[in-house]
């Protein structure tokens, strides 16, 4: 993230209008939509990062191309990046907004990075107990890394709950080292 005060400070803008004309849902939908086709269409992401075309005449190819298929608060939005110079900040807008509409909706993603790939009845049972933890939805974002040999890692924004066989035989070599030997 290039400079993460001014993604939150406009993400945080963003979602406070959105809420505030009833359009967050269709906001967020359409900014997703447009991220994604920015990141897979680098001749869109050129374009709107060219200093060589007018600021007015970007305003306008994009409001004769996404007139009707985006939220008209979204456009203003972006024609609001494009003459403060901050195009090239819309991408981590979009992931810092979309972090702030999963907050705003009790969401909260989990790293979950395991041995092998959890069976599906113990995915629901630990989606489950940290839904009871935080009090929150969650979404697993599912990790298979055999290093860790057992056990389970979990990383929920900035708590780490570490039970791998991995760290518990780091821990116990540890501990062992430490220990006088007779």
């Amino acid at each position: 993230m290039r400079d993460r005060k001014v993604a939150t400070r406009y993400a945080e803008a963003l979602l406070r209008s959105a809420k505030r004309a009833g359009v967050l849902d269709g906001v967020a939908e359409s900014y997703a939509s447009l991220r994604e086709m920015q990141i897979g269409r680098s001749d869109l992401r050129t374009f709107l990062d060219s200093p060589q075309v007018r600021t007015q005449e970007k305003k306008e190819l994009l409001h004769k191309v996404f007139d009707g298929r985006l939220e008209p608060l979204l456009l203003n939005f972006i024609s609001l990046l494009l003459d403060k110079n901050r195009i090239e900040n819309f991408r981590d807008i979009g992931e810092e907004f979309a972090h702030l509409v999963e907050q705003e909706r009790g969401v909260m993603r989990a790293r979950v990075t395991t041995a092998i790939a959890l069976p599906a009845d113990l995915e629901q049972q630990l989606q489950a107990r940290l839904g009871a933890l935080t009090g929150k939805t969650m979404i697993l974002e599912k990790r298979v890394d055999p290093a860790v040999i057992g056990g389970v890692k979990v990383v929920m924004e900035d708590k780490i709950l570490d039970g791998t066989v991995r760290t518990n035989l780091d821990l116990l070599r540890k501990t062992l080292e430490k220990a006088p030997v007779r």
